[in-house]
């Protein structure tokens, strides 16, 4: 698939950029049997242009996860063509989320993904699966979803919601960024609270600043005995064993949740600070 990429810069060219920044090249060309949902160069100028700052952040290194991310949305684990897709149709792409399929007839008819992607042109077949040509980029969920957005979304995160709140800090976190957060589970702060003695608005904030750390580390960028300076001031320090990442002795227990400014890890503890 990404030879015929490469062959034809006039359709592909800001695709193929794109897959070389996320250093996704050999991957797709290595992979078999895959379907590539490829957009044209006119998608991602509409995209440029629509989300200027999406776009401009994914050329550059600290965003790569989140290229990596989108352009893994546009691929199939299996060959999928025209004629298998049937309207309603769900499909799982790589980047583990679905892309829904509907499929119309008639005068302006064809095969649409996720409503806003047409395919103008099925079935190219390559030597490692099948491209069908979309004229809009497709965006998965993070780049509608903010760290705090993130959170509300997740029910057991939702006493961190209630802090963020309670902190005044839901601007910070919504807004460019980027950070990284580290969010403890309802159950991790049901802990820290158990003695039933409630925490002082100054508490809150410097608990949960101490959580967040300026920029995007996924949990690969976490290397053993890497020290990171929080919002809070105090430093978090992490510590790999095995598989296993832990910042201050805790483990990361659903690591690289994206969002669109910045990343979230689910940690099993509140993070305390010194002193």
């Amino acid at each position: 698939v990404v030879d015929i990429a490469v062959s034809d810069p006039d359709t592909f060219s800001s695709l193929v950029n794109f897959a070389t920044l996320a250093d996704l090249v050999g991957t797709l060309s290595n992979a078999n049997d895959i379907t590539l949902f490829a957009p044209t160069n006119d998608a991602f100028a509409a995209l440029a242009k629509a989300a200027p700052d999406v776009v401009s952040n994914l050329q550059t290194e600290e965003w790569q996860d989140h290229l990596e991310d989108l352009l893994f949305y546009h691929v199939l684990p299996d060959v999928v063509p025209s004629s298998a897709v049937t309207n309603g149709l769900s499909a799982t792409t790589l980047n583990k989320e679905d892309i829904d399929f509907t499929v119309t007839t008639g005068n302006g008819g064809g095969i649409f993904v996720n409503d806003g992607a047409e395919v103008v042109a099925a079935d190219v077949d390559a030597k490692n699966g099948v491209i069908h040509v979309i004229d809009n980029v497709l965006l998965p969920s993070w780049v509608s979803n903010s760290i705090v957005d993130l959170a509300k979304a997740t029910s057991d995160l939702s006493t961190l919601v209630d802090l963020v709140v309670q902190a005044e800090l839901v601007d910070t976190l919504s807004e460019a960024g980027p950070y990284t957060v580290f969010a403890p589970t309802n159950e991790a702060f049901a802990e820290l609270l158990d003695d039933g003695t409630p925490l002082s608005a100054d508490q809150v904030s410097s608990v949960l600043t101490y959580h967040v750390v300026e920029g995007i580390y996924t949990e690969d960028a976490l290397v053993d005995g890497l020290a990171l300076t929080t919002l809070q001031g105090d430093k978090l320090v992490f510590r790999s064993q095995g598989k296993n990442e832990f910042v201050n002795d805790e483990k990361i227990i659903i690591p690289n949740i994206l969002a669109n400014n910045g990343i979230v890890h689910v940690i099993g503890a509140v993070l305390t600070p010194e002193g």
